[in-house]
């Protein structure tokens, strides 16, 4: 069809926005009520298919029944035959100002979660109404999504492949309808879809929008499939605040139970979720080993998608709940080199009564050395204070301990090492030659290098 056509003696063509495999769209003119309306026309060729008439019709009973903010209105719909074309059907529809989130994501490549939380809202209110009345879209991607940058706000559109819950005959058996990269597990496999499909692809939108991509990308469709179907998704980065990463991950869970029970309680999250800032590790993958599953396992992020649709719940866990699991991962860690530090010291102590049988030794009385003992032996009020330490540590590193539970042993040692030479001019610092009044007491210095080592601990 040509611009300045008019469909139904009253729309008039001006401009062609888009085309596709099944039709254009143009915008246009309402000559009766003199406003701008978007013309959607199936191809002649398709016009003529019971099939996908059928399918256009459903599209306009579907967008018809739906009155929301995030759905583009329909004004009117009907067939009509032409000279040139034949039989066309068409679709009036709402003009809707702004640009498709594809288009926003080929010119900006990511966008700020911030701004993917108002997009991910917005939406899924739409799909909120869609859902009461029983519609499940079935193919929500970035293309079917229109943004107004100034204001986020986002209107779905296409809803030609939509379906009425438990509605059958439109498709063929083995055939999925969608787009793959957004398919939902349930989607592939066939399966009775809920509204938990739609939210599904939408979180896959909001991770494209996050992260430049979607989460399964390949040059095969099965390996695409497997990845939607068996595989977590890639991590986010490290930089995404953990309320976001919560919406995008909760939305993705591979059992349609696990994600949100509405599109409404997804809204919800998506709006508190902008709120909560600070990142946090996230990984959605099965870790290599049990320590990072601290911050965003499996269960975990269960467990804080029950607590989603109610209050605030959504910053819990960067508060109380992450600051309680770091600390019970920090204990052992305490207790391991607490045990290193403590058999060191009785090392040290089979080394010196070893000593004592040498003649040639330099150590007179034992008694010294019960007062090293006695000072390096005392790691509790140490032990207590690098506990408090490490629980105020958000940032403990298990390898930084690992590494420094070595350092009693050498520090320790190493100065009674020197005090084993027949030549050393000076006692060992954990010990004190004999003041000229025949007492021996520890060396200020013996605190010095184990309360060190203690801290690093």
């Amino acid at each position: 069809m040509q611009s300045g056509t008019l469909v139904a003696g009253r729309y008039r063509l001006d401009e062609r926005i888009a085309a596709g495999g099944m039709g254009e769209v143009w915008k246009g003119t309402d000559t009766r009520l003199q406003r701008e309306v978007a013309i959607k026309i199936l191809h002649a060729g398709l016009s003529g298919n019971d099939k996908f008439r059928t399918r256009f019709q459903l599209e306009a009973r579907s967008v018809a029944a739906l009155q929301s903010p995030g759905i583009v209105g329909l004004y009117d719909y009907g067939e009509e035959t032409t000279d040139d074309d034949g039989l066309v059907s068409y679709l009036i529809m709402e003009l809707v100002r702004g640009r498709s989130l594809a288009e926003i994501l080929r010119d900006r490549g990511t966008l700020p979660p911030d701004e993917v939380m108002k997009i991910v809202a917005t939406a899924a209110d739409a799909l909120e109404t869609a859902h009461r009345n029983d519609i499940i879209h079935r193919d929500i991607k970035p293309a079917n999504l229109l943004v107004d940058e100034a204001t986020g706000s986002t209107k779905i559109v296409d809803f030609g492949i939509s379906a009425a819950r438990g509605a059958s005959g439109l498709t063929e058996t083995g055939t999925v309808m969608g787009t793959l990269a957004y398919a939902s597990p349930e989607q592939l496999n066939g399966a009775e879809l809920t509204g938990a499909s739609d939210l599904y692809s939408l979180g896959i939108v909001a991770y494209e929008a996050l992260m430049g991509r979607p989460p399964f990308v390949s040059d095969t469709p099965v390996a695409v499939m497997n990845g939607h179907m068996t595989q977590a998704p890639p991590p986010l980065s490290r930089d995404i605040p953990a309320g976001v990463a919560q919406v995008v991950l909760q939305s993705l869970q591979k059992d349609p139970r696990a994600r949100y029970t509405s599109a409404a309680e997804m809204a919800r999250s998506a709006r508190e979720g902008r709120v909560v800032t600070g990142g946090i590790p996230v990984s959605p993958a099965t870790p290599s080993d049990g320590q990072q599953t601290q911050y965003f396992g499996t269960d975990q992020t269960a467990l804080l998608g029950a607590g989603v649709g109610g209050g605030n719940t959504a910053e819990q866990p960067t508060g109380a709940m992450a600051h309680e699991e770091e600390k019970s991962s920090v204990t052992p860690w305490i207790i391991t080199a607490a045990v290193i530090a403590a058999l060191a010291i009785i090392g040290l102590l089979i080394w010196l009564n070893g000593l004592n049988d040498d003649p040639n030794g330099q150590i007179e009385t034992p008694e010294p050395t019960s007062s090293s003992v006695e000072t390096s032996a005392e790691p509790s009020p140490t032990e207590d204070q690098t506990t408090t330490d490490d629980d105020d540590d958000s940032n403990w590193d298990p390898s930084t301990d690992e590494e420094t539970s070595e350092t009693p042993s050498e520090t320790a040692s190493s100065p009674d090492t020197e005090t084993s030479s027949p030549d050393s001019e000076t006692s060992s610092p954990a010990t004190e030659t004999s003041e000229p009044d025949g007492e021996t007491t520890p060396s200020d210095e013996t605190e010095s290098p184990t309360t060190e080592a203690s801290q690093n601990l």
